[in-house]
């Protein structure tokens, strides 16, 4: 099996533009645009479709889109029909232990995915020459993107700045976010983080942690094999088997511990806590739920932010052409961009690999990138850094030392809370400090979020390794 991401190749040059905003009367809404809906975006999962491929997209036969009647896949006069195969491993095949995970499949000739606010499709072709058939009719205006390159949240910090566990303790008495940073005064005041949506791509959250239980998170578990109609997504209640995702919930929006205890959390589980690696395909389903959520009537004029925790490696990994990993930073650039062009802003942790290196992501300009310092405002080691062109990473700092939160539960129910560093502790900091800001003025965009958060950014002092953006992300 093969898998794509078919992105039309309008879609990865062009910045969509947010629609109109304010009215005679000098109102300041906006509604979400979600996606930029070009028109080629359509054909893709019809020429699948007509060459055989099952729709992962909704339930039973997908409705016509273009007006086009399917081709048939018919045999020659005279011929006799063939009896469908079964490809790949099909419901009633018994898994032999210890054997590599495998997507179940049925007698189609593959699979895909229509996402149209994202503008991609992602395909599964089980035979080589349905997947030329379909560079036959597509290639000329869809990018064929192999998804082969990993994605993985920052790896781990040097044991130096991990800090004390403090595990078995049920919560610290208050929160221990600095006076500088604005936090508490925010709360004081009453901005809080309510009536803003923020959603986040990692391995999960423990939804019955104390940090958390107070308050219904959207929550959805992507599968290994997210794109099939086999092995469906799934919303159901939040679990994380590896804490990292509980961890930036509960930076971002714990209920004890948040920047922003009040926001609505929307929560895609796409990271699995064996590998902690995941796919493109898996990330672009993640994002689709997300903007699906956001886009719905009742929250359509809803601000919001997202926190991606993740990234792609620094160089291409052994096996994967510099072809096939350029073209992977597309298609995940594309997708950053669409959430922009949602009125929704990308808050990603720039990574763990220290001064001089600069990671994906972050070093996109549609990201707002994260670099971590301690609570003594001083450069943690590891925090990424560098230039990609003429932009610089980080753009902005925030706590990622030693920070205190929700992790897991044992069997007995007992909560664990741990402290943490990383990249992946500063992002949801920052990303709960948009939250306050979209909570107290939500007309503004996420463009003017961004620049609020960097005009209002505290100056670091200079340093000839690190570099530090505009400064410490604070409320004021």
């Amino acid at each position: 099996m093969k898998s794509y991401l078919l992105v039309p190749k309008e879609s990865i040059e062009t910045q969509a533009h947010v629609g109109p905003r304010g009215t005679e009367q000098g109102e300041r809404v906006l509604p979400r645009t979600t996606a930029l809906r070009f028109a080629v975006a359509n054909k893709a999962p019809d020429a699948l479709s007509s060459l055989g491929l099952r729709s992962a997209t909704l339930p039973g036969v997908r409705p016509q889109v273009s007006g086009q009647e399917p081709r048939k896949r018919g045999t020659k006069a005279g011929a006799k029909a063939k009896r469908p195969t079964t490809r790949g491993a099909d419901s009633s095949t018994a898994p032999l232990p210890g054997a590599p995970v495998a997507e179940q499949t049925g007698a189609e000739a593959g699979s895909y995915r229509f996402m149209p606010l994202i503008g991609a499709t992602m395909a599964h072709f089980y035979e080589e020459s349905t997947e030329k058939a379909a560079r036959a009719d597509l290639e000329k205006e869809f990018e064929f993107i192999p998804d082969v390159v990993p994605l993985s949240f920052p790896g781990p910090v040097s044991a130096g700045q991990t800090g004390p566990r403090n595990r078995g303790m049920s919560s610290l008495a208050e929160r221990e976010w600095p006076e500088e940073c604005g936090v508490p005064l925010a709360h004081a005041q009453g901005i809080r983080g309510a009536g803003v949506m923020l959603g986040i791509l990692d391995t999960g959250v423990d939804a019955d942690h104390p940090e958390h239980a107070a308050k219904v998170i959207q929550f959805r578990y992507v599968s290994l094999f997210p794109n099939s109609p086999h092995n469906p997504a799934r919303d159901i209640r939040g679990f994380d088997p590896d804490g990292h995702g509980t961890h930036v919930c509960g930076i971002a929006a714990g209920v004890h511990h948040g920047v922003a205890p009040e926001v609505d959390l929307y929560v895609a589980s796409v990271i699995e806590s064996e590998t902690i690696r995941t796919s493109l395909g898996r990330v672009a389903a993640g994002m689709e739920w997300l903007l699906h959520q956001f886009s719905r009537p009742e929250n359509s004029t809803r601000p919001a932010v997202v926190n991606l925790s993740l990234g792609f490696p620094l160089a291409p990994p052994p096996g994967i052409t510099e072809a096939d990993y350029n073209l992977n930073l597309r298609a995940l650039q594309t997708m950053i961009r669409r959430l922009l062009d949602s009125n929704v802003l990308p808050v990603v942790a720039a990574g763990n690999s220290g001064p001089d290196t600069v990671g994906y992501p972050a070093a996109f300009p549609e990201s707002l990138a994260v670099g971590a310092v301690d609570f003594e405002r001083n450069v943690a080691t590891f925090s990424a850094s560098g230039t990609v062109g003429r932009r610089t990473v980080p753009d902005v700092m925030g706590y990622g030392v030693n920070v205190y939160s929700s992790t897991e539960r044992r069997c007995n129910n007992q909560a664990f809370y741990e402290r943490m560093s990383g990249t992946s502790m500063a992002a949801p900091y920052v990303a709960g400090i948009a939250a306050l800001y979209r909570c107290r003025a939500p007309d503004l965009t996420a463009h003017e979020v961004r620049d609020l958060i960097l005009a209002n950014a505290v100056k670091l002092p200079r340093s000839a390794t690190h570099r530090t953006g505009k400064g410490l992300a604070v409320f004021r």
